[in-house]
């Protein structure tokens, strides 16, 4: 295992399954599609990262069933972990706890939505974890698009108000 681990979270874009918020306004198939665009194009710019050597990618896939569904969809050649445990902080301390226990030394998980994500800002945030026990990147809704540390911390993950606007300053003061 490379020292660095990207975690690609990915649902499979099954119509009234992602982007259920946004479906109300535009329908459940567009809804998906629009998913499916954007998590390919952030597939694109995490793969061009593992291609480069610069990390170790796995896909962190929702839901378990349909694992051959998104390898033929995304890849075949990666590694692919599937979201263990009923909300988010137990799907993300899973994942993280994983990536350490093989070897890696810093781990960062991603959305597979974010919008205008580049090679660029992932690698920037794998370079500050050289320096730095976790690195966040924020998201304008008060979330965040990108999470990232230099050792297991579970704790990051605990008592986060998932999908709100306090996500953001929930994990801050975790941090602080």
């Amino acid at each position: 295992m490379r020292p660095n681990v990207l975690l690609y979270f990915v649902k499979y874009p099954t119509p009234g399954k992602v982007k259920t918020r946004l479906a109300k306004t535009v329908g459940e198939l567009e809804a998906a599609r629009l998913y499916r665009e954007l998590a390919e194009r952030n597939f694109e710019v995490a793969m061009s990262l593992h291609q480069r050597n610069v990390c170790d990618l796995v896909i962190a896939f929702d839901p378990p069933e349909k694992r051959e569904d998104i390898k033929r969809w995304l890849s075949l050649s990666c590694e692919y972990l599937p979201q263990c445990g009923g909300g988010l902080s137990e799907r993300l301390k899973h994942a993280f706890g994983e990536a350490f226990q093989k070897g890696a030394k810093r781990v960062m998980a991603l959305g597979s939505d974010t919008l205008g994500l580049t090679a660029d800002i992932i690698q920037q945030g794998f370079e500050a974890l050289q320096s730095n026990d976790v690195v966040v990147g924020p998201a304008e809704d008060g979330g965040y698009y990108l999470i990232g540390s230099a050792s297991f911390q579970p704790k990051l993950f605990e008592g986060i108000a998932w999908s709100t606007s306090d996500v953001l300053p929930q994990t801050y003061k975790t941090i602080n």
